[in-house]
């Protein structure tokens, strides 16, 4: 209900910063689709959608329930190491990710309140779903108009090895005024 000109500075925005986020204290709950499929990795531009969400937590044995954290594993961070310096690797991996009906089936019949990915971006790079000059819909659609927060880069290694699938998330933002997005969290997941 702001505009930008009335509310934007040169040092970023002044209302509804990643300042204003409060601490995220939630159930989480992983979706290993790498795991669904049996590849260590997703390869580019895999689409998440409806079905490959449900089929994943049926080989889990796993419902979500409103007010979820969802963590979608796409394998992509295992690649990462100890500096993410290997970008072609990564590159191989990285667009993996949710489409537009994943997220609204999250959001809207499953009520989730935070998704997260082991991507840069979560959402998939190229949603076939989507008319080609659609880009960042999920984006969109999340923070926009649904108001869902979405977590990047989250390493989910371990607890796909050791098959947690629910568990306490805990993540809170640094308090950076006229910041647009919580920068180095610290995420906790608590079995």
């Amino acid at each position: 209900g702001f505009k930008e000109a009335q509310h934007g500075t040169n040092s970023g925005i002044a209302r509804a910063g990643a300042d204003t986020i409060p601490p995220v204290i939630l159930r989480g709950v992983l979706i290993d689709v790498a795991g669904w499929k049996g590849v260590e990795a997703l390869p580019a531009n895999f689409a998440i959608g409806p079905g490959e969400l449900q089929a994943a937590l049926a080989r889990q044995n796993v419902t979500l329930a409103p007010g979820d954290a969802v963590f979608i594993r796409t394998g992509t961070l295992r690649y990462w190491g100890e500096n993410g310096a290997d970008h072609a690797k990564l590159a191989a991996h990285d667009s993996a990710g949710l489409t537009l009906a994943g997220a609204k089936w999250l959001v809207e019949q499953k009520g989730v309140l935070f998704i997260g990915g082991d991507t840069s971006g979560v959402e998939v790079g190229v949603d076939p779903t989507l008319p080609p000059e659609v880009s960042n819909a999920v984006h969109e659609y999340l923070l926009v108009e649904q108001g869902v927060h979405i977590g990047e880069f989250h390493n989910l290694e371990a607890l796909a090895a050791n098959k947690v699938y629910r568990f306490v998330y805990i993540a809170a933002t640094n308090r950076l005024r006229g910041a647009v997005a919580g920068t180095a969290l610290r995420p906790i997941a608590i079995e």
